[in-house]
């Protein structure tokens, strides 16, 4: 899984940017958005949230918090990070 493989949508909460969420087959899984009320900025667009069971989830040995600032490879490498949990 790639952030090219992601279909991204207008944030649900009618913000500027955009949300994307996918999970594997071991119950995580991860939300990334971008735009206005992401941790985000040019050169790093998205923030991303590892969810288990739909829900997010700060117990992970990945991360206790949201993940902000990423590029598409960071973040292309935590979707694989969070596949192998």
């Amino acid at each position: 899984m790639k952030v090219s493989d992601l279909v991204f949508k207008n944030h649900p909460l009618g913000f500027d940017g955009t949300v994307a969420t996918h999970t594997f087959s071991n119950g995580y899984g991860a939300s990334i958005i971008t735009g206005e009320h992401a941790y985000s900025n040019e050169d790093a667009p998205y923030e991303l949230a590892v969810l288990y069971n739909n829900e997010i989830t700060y117990d992970t040995e990945l991360t206790s918090d949201v993940l902000g600032y990423l590029t598409e490879d960071e973040v292309n490498e935590y979707l694989l990070k969070i596949e192998a949990l």
